[in-house]
């Protein structure tokens, strides 16, 4: 990635690590909170958050390109199974028609395409620990940073002021 920046095939790319070196600055420009959205009726939807640990054993559905998430869930819940859907649409009506968990995060809501999908008896819930968060930087070539710099604060404003908790009563599944 960062060679498609210096030789100018990208302006900027966003990533989970700060690229920052000779050619290229990184900036954070928040963080991802991750979320579980559980049935009603499993005991962690009785918690306000729950560990990785509390989701031990459980079946996910889960939208298959979740980026660094992916290895974050695989990594961090033991003896769970996880149903990955390539496609959306799939993703959407078995999460509409079943009891499965799934995992949403504090920027699901604000993508412009993100249709929620129905409560379906499902609580949203946060994921504590640090491994449940992700800070996301924006990196630019050195010499385009003042180009692109006005972008990158709208973008901070923006992401400043999207949630740190879960959202009460809506269901967002993760893009």
């Amino acid at each position: 990635m960062p060679e498609e920046l210096t030789n100018d095939r990208l302006g900027m790319v966003f990533t989970t690590t700060d690229l920052t070196g000779p050619d290229l600055i990184s900036q954070p420009l928040g963080v991802e909170h991750l979320f579980v959205n559980l049935d009603h009726f499993l005991p962690q939807a009785n918690q306000t958050a729950v560990s990785f640990k509390d989701l031990a054993g459980l079946s996910f559905v889960v939208l298959d390109d979740i980026g660094a998430w992916k290895d974050v869930i695989g990594k961090e819940i033991e003896d769970a199974h996880f149903m990955y859907q390539d496609e959306r649409d799939a993703m959407d009506e078995i999460a509409r028609y079943s009891s499965f968990p799934y995992f949403t995060t504090n920027v699901t809501a604000a993508d412009p395409s993100y249709h929620p999908v129905p409560a379906n008896n499902r609580v949203e819930r946060s994921i504590k620990g640090p491994k449940a968060e992700l800070t996301i930087y924006v990196t630019v070539k050195r010499q385009r940073q003042n180009q692109v710099q006005p972008l990158v604060d709208r973008l901070k404003a923006a992401w400043a002021k999207l949630p740190t908790t879960p959202t009460t009563g809506e269901t967002n599944v993760l893009k």
